[in-house]
């Protein structure tokens, strides 16, 4: 295959291919992962706001990754032109990806160094090329060096398959594109329910109360099992580029969301139930594209949450890691890989260390976007030098 399937380029021509609103939603989604990983150790003196918190946040962390999937199915889509070929794809991914893991990665790793952690070959290893959502071990997830990049395993899987997939869908008649979407998203749906039938019974994984370690990986971390929300992204972009889609405002599927959200609180999502998000956050995502589209001003599109969502890939690499050493330091402790004695806050102070750490973040990521992520782009992702103004966003 020499060239990215170009099937819906004459349907992008007159439309733009940044979408400002979905490059702001980014730092939404990577939010809900900070707020998911602020449970790790409880950070309040007071027991019921540790619950009240859980509670709240317990499954905030599973939406924010998932949002990640769909959202990369629908950018790549819709971003697909038939000048594009395969190697200049992948090239510009590797990128965008690698240079910022890799500091981060050595960054954590000299850390637990220093610390005197023990350091475990195999997750060590395996973590640094990204393969390690693809075993089934948990050690090679409880022990690698940056645990968030599990799902940069299965962002890499999306984008090795994305060649592939994308001719498939743009196959897809446009009137079958809404039925195509529901049966993936049944298909992400039935993944627990095929977990529990065909693998074999086990001691129940201390992050879940109803699956063993093998079924959680199978239906949360087993890449090829999270295809169907990258896929379902694919389909919501070809709806939009097809004039298939039905006209909704943003405002309905953030409403939408956020009551799926409250009514699935006593699920726990990493139990495979992180699918009945799916509605919402496929028509959320393609309502902002919309928006963009028509060229209307909102709040996701103004230039302070798009230099956020720019950011975004950064805070996620870096957050749970400022969040150990801040946590740490308040006991004077060198806090690597949550191996510290924890510090409990009153109410408020604790509400506003949060906040702290979060802007803490911030400002880390912005020096690794500014001093790694986007030199490394414009320098080497496109073959040659180019302008600060086509590096994507």
């Amino acid at each position: 295959m020499t060239a990215i399937d170009g099937a819906a380029t004459k349907a992008t021509t007159s439309v733009p291919t940044r979408l400002p609103s979905l490059t702001a939603l980014r730092i939404i989604a990577a939010s809900l992962v900070f707020i998911g990983h602020g449970l790790i150790f409880p950070m309040f003196r007071d027991s019921n706001v540790n619950e009240v918190y859980g509670i709240v946040a317990h499954n905030a962390g599973s939406v924010g990754v998932a949002f990640f999937f769909v959202l990369s199915g629908f950018v790549l889509t819709w971003s697909a032109r038939s000048s594009d070929s395969t190697g200049a794809f992948f090239r510009r991914r590797f990128f965008k990806i690698f240079p910022n893991h890799v500091v981060v990665y050595l960054g954590v790793l000299a850390l637990m160094l220093i610390a005197g952690l023990p350091v475990m070959l195999g997750p060590t290893l395996a973590s640094l090329p990204l393969i390690q959502g693809f075993l089934p071990d948990p050690n090679y997830h409880l022990f690698a060096v940056n645990g968030v990049t599990w799902s940069l395993s299965v962002e890499l899987l999306f984008y090795a398959l994305f060649p592939v997939l994308l001719p498939l869908v743009n196959r897809i008649r446009p009137q079958r594109l809404w039925l195509s979407a529901g049966l993936f998203t049944a298909g992400a749906m039935l993944l627990p329910v095929i977990a529990r039938a065909a693998l074999p019974d086990g001691p129940l994984t201390p992050m879940s109360t109803t699956l063993t370690w093998t079924e959680q990986w199978f239906v949360y971390f087993f890449p090829p099992a999270r295809l169907f929300e990258f896929l379902v992204g694919m389909v919501m972009a070809r709806i939009l580029l097809s004039g298939r889609w039905i006209g909704l405002r943003t405002v309905w599927p953030v409403l939408l969301l956020v009551a799926v959200y409250v009514a699935t609180i006593p699920l726990n999502l990493m139990d495979g139930y992180q699918s009945a998000l799916l509605i919402p956050m496929s028509l959320l995502i393609t309502a902002a594209a919309a928006s963009d589209v028509k060229g209307r001003p909102s709040l996701l599109n103004n230039r302070p949450m798009v230099w956020l969502g720019e950011i975004s890939y950064a805070f996620f690499l870096v957050h749970v890691h400022v969040l150990f050493l801040l946590h740490a330091a308040v006991n004077g402790q060198l806090g690597v890989r949550a191996a510290y004695q924890p510090y409990q806050f009153g109410t408020f102070t604790g509400i506003a260390f949060l906040v702290g750490v979060y802007l803490v973040c911030v400002l880390v990521s912005w020096a690794l976007y500014a001093l790694v992520e986007k030199p490394a782009m414009r320098r080497w992702a496109y073959g040659r030098r180019v302008p600060d103004s086509v590096v994507p966003r």
